[in-house]
């Protein structure tokens, strides 16, 4: 499993992205990885409500999940549509040194 998280907007206008792969990290952190992303897809769900209009600035965030079986889901949130469990995602992804990131091009 393969998760990508794409950040653009803010004051700086950089879009940067996060790749963690399930198989570079220890099996213990490989499990919470898979139990993070089903918790994060789970309360992701389209939910009928409108959504916010945008705010000047505000982050956009793009997440896609790559399975063992090549299959790929991706989601798109703003700051303001962001669910806390993906937030607990990313902020989890963010502190292991196991992720890759790098500044996307213009």
């Amino acid at each position: 499993m393969k998760l990508t998280i794409t950040r653009g907007g803010g004051l700086a206008g950089f879009t940067r992205e996060t790749e963690l792969a399930s198989d570079t990290l220890p099996a213990d952190d490989a499990a919470k990885l898979h139990e993070l992303i089903e918790g994060a897809e789970s309360a992701s769900e389209p939910v009928a409500r409108e959504a916010p209009s945008p705010l000047p600035d505000e982050m956009s965030y793009e997440v896609c999940v790559e399975d063992e079986d090549g299959g790929t889901t991706t989601r798109r949130f703003t700051e303001q549509t962001l669910p806390e469990e993906l937030r607990s995602l990313i902020a989890w992804v963010d502190s292991r040194p196991e992720r890759r990131q790098s500044i996307v091009g213009r």
